[in-house]
């Protein structure tokens, strides 16, 4: 295969700013050349940015090797094609003699980015070499430096955004170079901003002593960023064929026991809800999973945290053991103070920004970077001036950026021009994947129009928007359109949301999830609603609940709490219509209060849509629950409605008679069933609430009232009983408050000095 003579290659490393070239100079000394690293305090390092004891051979032809007390100074320039003088480095030889005057530096290396020529090289070294305790100086310039990363594959993988810095075709082969130009299309240029978290470290751990690796996090918090750059270290270091799969079929057809390959999964369990049948699919692969890692592969998954937690009833973890490992999952949002600054840091220094702009937020970004709401994402667009275009340079002003992003990202959207808004709408009708190159239905082009745009614009507006709102990304040599981030698509179904006139561009776009909490079908005198459905699209609405999984207790709640408060009579006609056997389906059980089914049993008979025999089953239903659970939610106004007043009158007579007096083996009941694992006083909850609510109902019945206040003593003295025990068997766990010093004031330099040079 033909490749570029790597010679050639140099990397742009006066784009790293001073912090992050010291990190990458110190994993050289560290990691390629072995040396246990002592690194110091920024501006308190006391002439040396890091330190170390002991022998050191030189990689030259000669092979030299030094021994003693080691000193590492590191000298950054943002300047392209800067050169490094010996009349640059005053500073540098003052401190030097005192180091050496002290022992700690019997041989003395520097690191620059600048280019270094022979004449400057012998200069230095030969200034530094006069102090008489320095035995040797050894200057590494930037071409050193860009030689040492190109020889050296696991520093790539351990400061992956040197991936970002260089000419991919000149690093890799065709096959990986093709691979790798995949990954980077799906990232825009973010990975020239990458930064080495704790994260990714223990991401890269997890890989090589496992084989998998699970990025677990919040929206905008960088999961895919990492998984990216640990894709492209992979390919780089271990020559493995990098495949991004969509589903757990995927994988299987993909999987090759001959051949060394890196499965990585966006969103395994589903984008923003979990998706049930996906986390079972993936249950049934895991053998597959397992043996691919046997054979040497490597696996990625990502996933918003709350979704992983859902789906980890459904997967079958004795099937990948691994999954079990805490080393494998490792929760990406949680950044240091150190990292986010070089996140911010990194935005802003490299992105499309004024020298302007970057002087006059300068002294306002250590306080972004300390706000809880701050994100990677968030970095990104204050590095952006697409989407700064109207951002005052204030406290209040970027505190408003930072903690209302969505707020922020609609005001943008609806200054765009008609084509960048039509572009949006194609890529959200698409569910935020519109194949490349375009081509549109009858019902796209109409709702464009109404926006304003015309498919021609519309592809325009694509164009214009790639890299910032929108990007095309590669897949198996097919590309297509998505959005940049997900809280992008969130802002545009807002804005779409908000005007009747775009009502199918946002039914047809939203996740069914968000329809449920945020329409009405029809007026239901419901406070607060974004979007009410006229009837002329309520088969819209109907067309997508008819693709829910419902299987789930979460999707089934959430389906029936729409039902049940959301909708008129004319979409319940039509949804029972559509779905016939719906109503033989619903079931009631305790608690009634928590029951989604009985709100939809309620709705239908208020709307005299059920049934009278299914009424009279539901109703014996409840006065079962009433005495065995006992439940006394039948007593709420929502379920009242289904009950008659003989009915009623017959369920507190049963209760009167075959629970009030044998209450306290009901108590004994509950004790009995007690596993120790609850408060006492929350397990008991349940049944104190319900006693209380027949306590009121009951209260002109004399027998009735020493019957329950008598439970309820009994209650309180059983949960005292088992408190003590509770108790006793856990142990308050608490952290001891620590006593944290404050630190003497010192003049630290920022990271943030150099951002606008």
């Amino acid at each position: 295969m033909s490749k570029v003579q790597a010679s050639e290659i140099n990397y742009d490393l006066h784009s790293l700013g001073w912090k992050a070239f010291q990190n990458l100079c110190s994993t050289i000394v560290s990691e390629i050349w072995g040396q246990t690293v002592q690194t110091f305090f920024d501006s308190q390092d006391g002439g040396r940015d890091g330190a170390f004891n002991g022998n050191w051979v030189n990689g030259n032809e000669n092979g030299e090797t030094y021994s003693g007390t080691f000193t590492a100074q590191c000298k950054h320039s943002s300047k392209h094609d800067s050169l490094i003088k010996i009349s640059d480095l005053s500073g540098e030889l003052e401190k030097a003699k005192r180091l050496a005057q002290k022992g700690l530096a019997d041989n003395y290396f520097l690191f620059s980015n600048s280019k270094l020529t022979g004449v400057n090289d012998e200069a230095i070294r030969r200034e530094f070499e006069r102090i008489p305790e320095i035995k040797k100086c050894i200057v590494f310039g930037g071409e050193r430096i860009s030689q040492i990363i190109r020889e050296s594959k696991r520093l790539r993988m351990l400061v992956p955004r040197i991936y970002g810095l260089g000419d991919l075709s000149q690093i890799m082969d065709e096959r990986a170079y093709e691979q790798a130009r995949e990954i980077i299309s799906s990232l825009g240029n973010d990975l020239n901003k990458f930064i080495i978290t704790d994260a990714y470290r223990q991401s890269t751990k997890a890989l090589v002593e496992h084989g998998f690796v699970i990025l677990l996090g919040e929206p905008m918090c960088g999961k895919s960023t990492i998984a990216a750059a640990l894709s492209m270290g992979a390919l780089d270091e271990w020559g493995c064929s990098t495949i991004k799969v969509r589903n757990a079929d995927d994988f299987v057809q993909h999987f090759n026991p001959h051949e060394k390959q890196l499965f990585w999964v966006d969103d395994a369990f589903g984008p923003t809800q979990i998706d049930i049948g996906s986390a079972i699919e993936w249950s049934r692969a895991f053998p597959h999973v397992n043996a691919a890692i046997r054979c040497g592969s490597k696996v990625i998954f990502t996933s918003r945290d709350y979704v992983y937690k859902a789906a980890r009833q459904y997967l079958k973890e004795s099937a990948l053991p691994v999954m079990k490992e805490s080393q494998v999952v490792i929760h990406v949002e949680n950044l240091s103070k150190d990292e986010r600054e070089q996140i911010l840091y990194n935005h802003i220094k490299l992105g499309n920004q004024t020298i302007a702009y970057k002087e006059r937020i300068k002294p306002f970004l250590s306080g972004v970077a300390s706000d809880k709401n701050f994100s990677p994402e968030i970095a990104r667009r204050l590095g952006s001036s697409f989407f700064t275009k109207k951002l005052s340079i204030s406290a209040f002003e970027l505190n408003n950026f930072v903690q209302k992003p969505l707020n922020m990202l609609c005001e943008i959207i609806n200054t765009m021009d008609n084509s960048s808004r039509s572009a949006l709408a194609l890529v959200f009708m698409r569910g935020g994947n519109l194949p490349s190159p375009v081509t549109t239905t009858v019902e796209e082009e109409k709702a464009i129009s109404r926006i304003g745009g015309t498919v021609g614009n519309a592809i325009k507006g694509l164009e214009s928007l790639n890299g910032n709102i929108l990007i095309n990304s590669i897949k198996e040599g097919a590309y297509s359109w998505r959005f940049k981030h997900p809280t992008i698509r969130d802002a545009f179904a807002e804005i779409v949301a908000s005007s009747p006139d775009l009502m199918d561009i946002y039914l047809t776009g939203a996740p069914l999830d968000k329809l449920f909490s945020e329409v009405s079908c029809g007026q239901v005198g419901l406070k607060g609603v974004s979007v009410i459905v006229p009837v002329t699209q309520y088969h819209i609405v109907m067309d997508k609940i008819s693709k829910f999984d419902t299987s789930h207790w979460s999707n089934k709640s959430s389906l029936y709490r729409f039902l049940s408060y959301r909708c008129d009579k004319k979409f319940l006609e039509q949804f029972l219509s559509a779905f016939p056997n719906f109503v033989s389906k619903l079931h009631v059980g305790s608690y009634l209060y928590a029951d989604s089914d009985i709100n939809v049993l309620s709705r239908l008979h208020e709307f005299k849509l059920l049934p009278d025999a299914f009424r009279v089953d539901t109703v014996s239903k409840i006065k079962e629950l009433a005495i065995e659970t006992p439940d006394s939610g039948f007593l709420r106004d929502n379920v009242k409605i289904l009950i008659s007043e003989s009915e009623m009158r017959d369920i507190l007579q049963t209760i009167k008679e075959d629970l009030l007096p044998y209450l306290k083996d009901v108590i004994n009941d509950w004790e009995s069933n007690y596993n120790g694992e609850d408060e006492p006083d929350a397990y008991f909850d349940e049944l104190q609430s319900t006693l209380k609510d027949y306590k009121r109902e009951f209260e002109t019945c004399e027998e009735s009232q020493i019957y329950i206040e008598s439970a309820l003593k009994r209650i309180d003295k059983t949960i005292n009983d088992l408190s003590d025990e509770y108790h006793s068997k856990h142990t308050d766990d608490r952290w001891n408050d620590e006593v944290i010093s404050r630190e003497n004031d010192v003049d630290v330099r920022s990271i943030f000095d150099d951002v606008d040079s």
